[in-house]
């Protein structure tokens, strides 16, 4: 690849150019399925001094909550905490801060001296979802990459000593390279031969019933549908995997697997942003982030037995 900027741009979060393939693999799809996470909700009215929105929604999706409290140097603040306690329904009651910027020598108290946005209502994050998936995905990628190698014709080739072998690599190399022809010593096709025999060349063919054995096809279909999985695990609406149209009676039934996960969510986050902004004098707000053509679909201006393309 081009060093461009002589890599002052490369260096900080490269791509681990050099580790195995599926370590890279599961990087590239928790990074590729983060970000689009990351869009499930649209939020508004973060204050804008010490608010990062990009560290606010790690840490929110990550997590699953972040406790907020008022500080004298920077104002009002979130900051990753560790639950504490127990109250009267067995739930945490205060929020343990122990970061370069506070260190507390106590727990904060929730509702007196902080208060939490929570995502989820177990205290957990939706990371797992993250991770499970790219690790399916990762696997697939393997079987694919395993796939695509395997739809090749393979040689099984025979050499007589070192310098041969080193020979018949650089043959196989160059033709790897796209070179139409090589040409090669006539002592490689007499290394395997008698006195007074033909000479014949030191490689075979390994055949196989490629065709039958290509399952590229279906590895690609197994990706498409993890994808799809993942949409409907974080309550994204997305179309079925069916080739036939559909009715939009049949696609509100498919909506229905996408939409009782995602409420959790959002009462969570509704409840703890009122209290939130209670404490802090804020006015943050979380909503959905809805495709414009899915919300109308949505306030009915599809009949009902009109099919969708």
């Amino acid at each position: 690849m081009l060093d461009c900027y002589n890599g002052m741009y490369d260096g900080y979060c490269g791509y681990a150019d050099g580790a195995p393939f599926n370590f890279r693999s599961k990087a590239y799809w928790e990074r590729s399925l983060f970000q689009r996470m990351r869009t499930l909700f649209i939020f508004d009215g973060l204050p804008e001094e010490n608010w990062d929105k990009d560290a606010f929604l790690y840490g929110l999706y990550k997590i699953g909550f972040l406790a907020v409290f008022k500080s004298k140097t920077y104002g009002d603040v979130f900051q990753p905490a560790t639950p504490y306690g127990i109250g009267i329904n067995f739930q945490p009651v205060g929020m343990n801060i122990n970061t370069p910027f506070f260190r507390f020598d106590r727990p904060l108290i929730i509702g007196r001296e902080c208060e939490v946005i929570k995502l989820t209502p177990d205290y957990h994050g939706i990371w797992d979802i993250v991770s499970r998936c790219a690790e399916e995905l990762m696997l697939i990628d393997v079987a694919i990459r395993l796939a695509s190698i395997n739809a090749r014709f393979a040689y099984m080739i025979a050499a007589s000593d070192d310098k041969s072998a080193r020979s018949v690599k650089a043959i196989l190399e160059r033709l790897t390279n796209g070179e139409p022809a090589v040409v090669y010593n006539v002592n490689l096709a007499k290394q395997l031969t008698t006195s007074g025999s033909e000479a014949r060349v030191p490689w075979e063919q390994f055949d196989r019933d490629l065709k039958q054995n290509f399952i590229l096809p279906e590895l690609l279909e197994a990706r498409r549908t993890t994808l799809t999985d993942f949409y409907r695990e974080i309550g994204i609406r997305i179309a079925p995997d069916k080739k036939e149209r559909i009715q939009t009676r049949e696609a509100v039934s498919y909506d229905a697997e996408t939409f009782n996960r995602r409420e959790v969510w959002n009462i969570s986050l509704q409840e703890s942003l009122r209290r939130v902004n209670d404490f802090l004098g804020t006015n943050i707000t979380a909503r959905y982030n809805e495709p414009v053509e899915l919300t109308e679909l949505n306030n009915g201006e599809e009949g009902d037995n009109e099919p969708i393309p």
